[in-house]
């Protein structure tokens, strides 16, 4: 009798088992595709506004190599000062995009962190230089 009831117990553990293994790696194989999944869209946003903010970046140096044409010397200078530091945070971004384009998943916390510092740094920055941006070019008006 004793044996009889081993017996079944192994049996039924064994059963037990057998149909527990797959439905946990189906549970783990959906996280992991739902964490790439989410890794994903975390970089396609991320490299969206990094591409939006070198666009904005990209259209105010065509606004500056436009007036730089007819502006006179001293604001040709404070011109070409504020186009340089736009070229600077441009390069800054275009790195951090590169980044996440060759980042693995298992480095994206780390990528993403500094792709969000970079972001918040050169927008701040433009922000500053916006003032100054609009008197060289008050300036190469008159």
């Amino acid at each position: 009798m004793k044996k009889v009831i081993i017996m079944l117990a192994v049996i039924a553990s064994s059963v037990v088992l057998i149909n527990c293994t797959p439905a946990t790696d189906k549970k783990v194989s959906d996280a992991r595709e739902e964490i790439q999944s989410d890794i994903k869209d975390q970089k396609e946003a991320t490299a969206k506004d990094l591409r939006d903010l070198r666009d904005d970046i990209n259209t105010k140096l065509d606004k500056i190599s436009k007036k730089m044409e007819d502006a006179n010397s001293s604001s040709r200078i404070e011109l070409e000062s504020v186009k340089q530091t736009l070229i600077d945070h441009r390069d800054k971004i275009q790195t951090s995009l590169d980044k996440i384009d060759q980042s693995a998943d298992d480095k994206w916390d780390d990528i993403q962190q500094s792709a969000r510092n970079t972001y918040s740094e050169v927008k701040v920055e433009c922000e500053r230089i916006q003032e100054r941006f609009d008197n060289a070019v008050k300036n190469a008006d008159k």
